[in-house]
């Protein structure tokens, strides 16, 4: 069967062309795009940052950091929240951990996933997001005060424990996706499984349990064998599979909050018919982060 292209004239070929070219470019000029740098401005390995920017910075403009999961695809994590975040007054910025220089970053370099503690503490990931936040708000001229995390998978795992582990106080808000274990806020269990000699503080706690904080969790990640869901032996103690682990973490800062008798704010969500899949848990994290932009 000939093909229908042959019948085109010419002319009718370039006119053809153009209106594709055109259509092509209006949706690119139209849609966010995404930047990249290098950040160097630390004691640690440079690291890649891709972020995208909303059309006009103003005092309202806020950050939201998307941090990437065990395949290091910070650029695939930040275009999945490209649609997202279109028309919303938001900057997100996507830090990229490779293995090489930062091989341990969603235990924030502070030990394996054995529970080994490292020793070289010039590489702890527990001022990075600090860092970046000063370095962006001062690049864009910002006003915010405060900045926004999001994270899938060893994402998760990162922003939970960077939440309890670091010193930051500027977050305002926190979603957390399928991670495949938890630090448990447990004083008798060790790193990176629970909080012991840690020197985490009672404040810090308590801070932890106030911040507007969420777990999503997809409803069909629930797969006892999947090849990346973390296999030793105290991850295993957490629950079969991300689903569960992820219901006994947020159950127990419940009871945590009561223990404490603090407010509790954060939030917990069964996403449907979604498995190990960033794309569509960022949607659903998205109508927390974004609900009043």
């Amino acid at each position: 069967m000939q093909s229908s292209r042959k019948n085109i004239k010419p002319q009718a070929q370039v006119k053809h062309f153009f209106l594709i070219s055109f259509v092509f470019l209006a949706t690119t000029v139209a849609a966010r795009q995404i930047e990249e740098t290098t950040f160097s401005y630390w004691n640690k390995p440079d690291a890649k940052i891709f972020y995208s920017t909303p059309d006009l910075i103003d005092e309202n403009t806020v950050i939201i950091f998307i941090m990437h999961g065990a395949s290091r695809s910070a650029e695939k994590y930040i275009n999945d929240w490209l649609p997202l975040a279109e028309k919303r007054n938001v900057v997100l910025i996507a830090p990229e951990f490779s293995k090489a220089a930062f091989p341990e970053y969603s235990y924030l370099m502070m030990s394996n996933n054995k529970g080994e503690i490292l020793q070289d503490q010039s590489l702890y990931l527990t001022d990075t997001l600090g860092l970046l936040f000063d370095y962006f708000k001062a690049r864009f001229k910002l006003s915010t005060s405060t900045f926004r995390l999001y994270g899938h998978s060893g994402g998760s795992q990162f922003v939970h424990r960077y939440l309890l582990l670091s010193n930051e106080t500027r977050i305002d808000k926190a979603a957390m996706a399928n991670a495949g274990f938890y630090t448990f806020v447990d004083d008798k269990i060790p790193y990176p499984f629970g909080i012991k000699n840690m020197n985490v503080s009672s404040e810090r706690i308590e801070w932890f349990l106030r911040l507007k904080g969420g777990v999503f969790l997809g409803d069909a990640d629930n797969d006892p064998k999947h090849p990346s869901l973390p296999s030793m032996r105290k991850a295993k103690k957490q629950g079969s599979h991300r689903l569960e682990r992820g219901t006994n973490f947020f159950n127990s800062l419940v009871q945590l909050g009561v223990e404490k008798r603090l407010p509790f704010r954060w939030r917990y969500q069964i996403v449907p018919e979604i498995a190990h899949d960033n794309a569509g848990m960022a949607f659903a994290a998205s109508e927390f982060l974004l609900e009043d932009l």
